[in-house]
């Protein structure tokens, strides 16, 4: 769970060997000296935003806000903080309307308000219990505020309020985690800033892309070389994304799904809950065809937001790096979705890890991985998606989270038996060595994802049928 000790945060900093015939898909442009010196000119600048900006085409429909951004920035990099928060501003109004209209954009500066009362009173009175534990008391106020909603009457006027409020509050929950996360910093930034951050306009999911202020003020660029770098890193990472695209859309999807007609597997899934019977086999394919199409779409998502938050001037890391490359869970845990494994890094596993069970170090490690793998990753999907909340009410919701539930519970095992079995790599047969604990780490995650759909809730009962259909245990 921790970064430092972290394999793939090491393979993520140190360079990618090359293949052993020097040939790369793409190459490292960023290390070659005339390409550095070219990307520092204005010409150079130039080039490089029409190169972007033709790859953005491919892969944003918001392409012509985001290549008109990216060059105001790149013109006025000392400004480039203060134009993050007015594209945070503008980004956040343009996308409330166009979902919802006017209703639930009126709620933004109200979030927004409080937002910047919680930060002040973090800052401010750091000894009280909320300046102490100002995560810890920002989730369980939200929690409860839920709860509250849920018992309100459906046919009152307050009703609906409360739960426009709420569904703004919690898009812009763990953004405000962070600010709040680094209000205890000496180098902290003004909430002006802190609010570029909040669903930046370069792009993110409920999960922060990329984590918050502090995060962004270690790998900001501070001088043309940097900008150079990260900018040509960011345009390496727009093209391995549109690349994956295209493989997606023209080959993977056609291949599996049309010439070799493997079902979908959420229409398998529903096959399985109507006791409909299929082969087996057409179960296993089903879900391997889902679980690696879910790999390439992550990690096209991932990429198109770290490429254009490089190229704004910050050299981000990637959000998936290699996951088939995992020898242990905790491992491809890490490498498959970055940012939130480090969301509940910082907001479940460090307070964990810092407070509890000092004395005794396995426990510890045990308990913080938990708190994070297992609670953490409950809690920010059960109130991820108000709707069932809002539908069900609170207590029939969390009855039916009951499959994520045990996900998380055998995800979080996974990973703290993995931590603590890790020992230092000995030299051993590729197959031994790589293969197999790439196998079972794939294996696990595979079969796993049995219990981890979120878009829709399943009755456990029905996961644990389709788990039988994979082993020929169900008619």
């Amino acid at each position: 769970m921790t970064a430092a000790a972290d394999p793939a945060c090491k393979a993520r900093i140190s360079p990618r060997k090359p293949f052993p015939w020097g040939f790369r898909l793409i190459p490292p442009i960023e290390t070659f000296p005339p390409v550095l010196w070219f990307a520092q000119t204005i010409i150079g600048k130039l080039l490089l935003l029409a190169i972007f900006g033709k790859l953005l085409w491919y892969a944003h429909s918001e392409w012509r806000q985001l290549i008109i951004l990216l060059a105001i920035i790149t013109a006025l990099p000392q400004y480039r903080r203060i134009l993050l928060t007015f594209g945070a501003l503008l980004w956040a109004g343009d996308t409330w309307w166009q979902s919802t209209g006017h209703r639930l954009l009126l709620q933004v500066p109200i979030v927004l308000i409080v937002a910047a009362l919680l930060f002040s009173a973090a800052t401010r009175f750091r000894q009280s219990w909320f300046g102490r534990r100002p995560v810890a008391s920002l989730l369980a106020g939200f929690a409860l505020a839920v709860l509250l909603a849920s018992y309100l009457p459906t046919d009152r006027h307050l009703r609906t309020l409360s739960w426009d409020f709420l569904t703004v509050a919690g898009t812009y929950l763990w953004f405000i985690a962070y600010s709040l996360l680094d209000s205890g910093s000496k180098n902290r930034d003004p909430f002006a800033l802190q609010v570029g951050t909040y669903h930046p306009f370069w792009g993110s999911s409920s999960t922060p892309f990329v984590k918050g202020a502090a995060y962004l003020r270690r790998i900001e660029a501070h001088n043309p070389e940097q900008l150079a770098i990260a900018q040509l890193k960011g345009l390496k990472l727009l093209t391995w994304a549109v690349i994956l695209g295209f493989f997606l859309e023209k080959a993977f999807m056609p291949v599996v799904h049309g010439y070799l007609k493997i079902p979908l597997y959420s229409h398998l899934f529903e096959l399985s809950i109507q006791r409909a019977p299929f082969p087996w086999y057409i179960a296993w394919a089903s879900l391997i065809a889902n679980f690696l199409r879910s790999l390439l779409q992550i990690s096209i998502f991932g990429h198109g937001i770290v490429a254009c938050c490089r190229m704004a001037g910050f050299l981000a890391l990637r959000n998936t790096y290699r996951p088939l490359e995992s020898r242990s869970i905790a491992e491809f845990w890490n490498r498959y979705y970055y940012y939130f494994k480090e969301l509940l890094v910082d907001c479940f596993f460090y307070p964990t890890f810092f407070r509890y069970c000092k004395s005794r170090r396995r426990l510890r490690l045990f308990v913080a991985t938990f708190a994070a793998a297992c609670f953490g990753n409950v809690f920010y999907h059960f109130f991820r998606n108000l709707n069932y909340i809002k539908e069900l009410g609170f207590w029939k919701a969390l009855a039916g989270f009951d499959a994520y539930i045990f996900y998380s519970v055998v995800l979080a095992a996974g990973i703290a038996i993995s931590q603590l079995r890790q020992r230092p790599v000995k030299t051993t047969s590729w197959i031994r060595g790589r293969f197999v604990p790439t196998f079972c780490v794939i294996s696990f995650f595979c079969i796993l994802s049995v219990f981890g759909a979120t878009d829709k809730r399943y009755p456990i009962q029905e996961c644990f049928r389709f788990l039988a259909h994979l082993f020929n245990l169900a008619s």
